[in-house]
């Protein structure tokens, strides 16, 4: 014969009454990740003849960086973390809040300074071996 203990229903954690709230902030963040993999995606090139020398052409890439997507998982796990130690509906609400909003701030954010860096550097510098993070420069010579 087994028995089973039902608990009261204040000795259930209030964590779990957000999880509806929890699941809407996974799916955001996963729709916000991939937006910023797909925004962060650009190319640049030409070719330069410096004096007499031989014409050298370049092709530059952006790419997304990894380093976006490992803060954001680490917004996530850190917001879940304090949603399960709150004490309150109001401090779990404030903290899935905040999580929410950082999960859309950080990749928009990271991808506008990106894509403007990209398009503000110059051309002579991808040349000189000083490329803006996350660009990678092919470097040809005719």
């Amino acid at each position: 014969m087994t028995s089973t203990t039902v608990l009261p229903a204040s000795a259930v954690p209030l964590i779990g009454q957000y999880v509806p709230e929890i699941l809407s902030l996974a799916r955001r963040a996963l729709l916000w990740a991939v937006l910023y993999g797909l925004f962060t995606h650009a190319s640049r090139g030409g070719c330069t003849t410096p004096g007499d020398a031989a014409t050298i052409c370049y092709n530059a890439t952006l790419n997304p960086s990894p380093v976006v997507w490992l803060v954001m998982a680490a917004i996530f796990v850190a917001a879940l973390g304090r949603a399960a130690k709150a004490t309150t509906t109001a401090a779990i609400t404030r903290t899935l809040s905040r999580a929410a909003t950082a999960m859309w701030v950080v990749p928009l954010l990271a991808a506008v300074l990106g894509i403007a860096m990209f398009m503000a550097s110059s051309p002579d510098a991808w040349l000189h071996g000083t490329p803006p993070p996350n660009v990678t420069v092919q470097i040809t010579t005719r």
